[in-house]
């Protein structure tokens, strides 16, 4: 695809639809509310500060998830596809209410849902017809990955805690490990979809990377790496080849 191509669909499907725009305001409020539940007031309810806190939650929820979403759309739009973002509203409401009758104790945070639509006038060439299920998968990664390294620029400034770089990076982690576990219309299902050995070195990465966060940005992702090819090859080993 060359550069003149590649901007006229930009043009086209970069920017959300109308409908895509509320599901994303939507899916951001519903995020910033779990997120905020209990910042409500410390010893007692103060309703001023808790619409503080979940204007703060809001504005950083929305980068998180903006970040996350165009990044899939660009991903989308190189490998040949339309992008479409919707939200899935029984894992949205679901959310809400674990987070409500908890009292703030579970926070999942369930709802985005992303999706490609083939543009078949566009694929005439060396590609064949039809949705590829490990560009899916691919792709969908690829916004989780720019979380990733979201977390990773944030980490080079000091970081105060229960400052907003602090809730940014708290909330980063959390939107990815919900979006890589495989449950229905997750980015983590399309992937293993798409490959079970890269959904386990996926897999692996990300619990080596959280669990060496502390370390550093850098440590984390190197132990990351080591643990996914870890991961990659014990499932391999033990499941993958006696399958294929």
């Amino acid at each position: 695809m060359n550069w003149i191509e590649f901007k006229d669909r930009c043009s086209r499907f970069l920017w959300f639809d109308k409908k895509e725009v509320l599901n994303v305001v939507i899916l951001v409020l519903v995020f910033a509310f779990i997120f905020s539940f209990n910042m409500w007031g410390v010893d007692s309810f103060n309703a001023f500060e808790g619409f503080n806190n979940l204007v703060i939650a809001f504005v950083l929820v929305a980068v998180v998830v903006l970040l996350h979403h165009f990044v899939q759309r660009i991903m989308a739009i190189l490998f040949g596809y339309e992008p479409v973002h919707k939200t899935w509203w029984p894992g949205l409401i679901l959310s809400l209410l674990f987070v409500v009758f908890s009292n703030g104790n579970l926070m999942f945070y369930i709802g985005s849902v992303f999706n490609v639509k083939m543009r078949e006038y566009q694929r005439i060439g060396w590609q064949r017809y039809g949705l590829n299920v490990k560009q899916q998968g691919l792709i969908a990664v690829f916004g989780n990955v720019a979380v990733l390294l979201l977390i990773g620029v944030l980490k080079l400034f000091t970081v105060v805690p229960d400052s907003f770089l602090y809730r940014m990076i708290s909330f980063s982690i959390v939107f990815v490990f919900f979006n890589m576990i495989p449950w229905p219309h997750s980015d983590g299902l399309l992937m293993m979809l798409g490959s079970r050995l890269y959904f386990a070195f996926l897999a692996g990465f990300l619990i080596g990377f959280f669990v060496f966060l502390s370390s550093g940005f850098l440590m984390a992702a190197f132990l990351g790496l080591l643990t996914g090819i870890i991961a990659w090859f014990v499932f391999y080993w033990f499941f993958e080849r006696k399958w294929t």
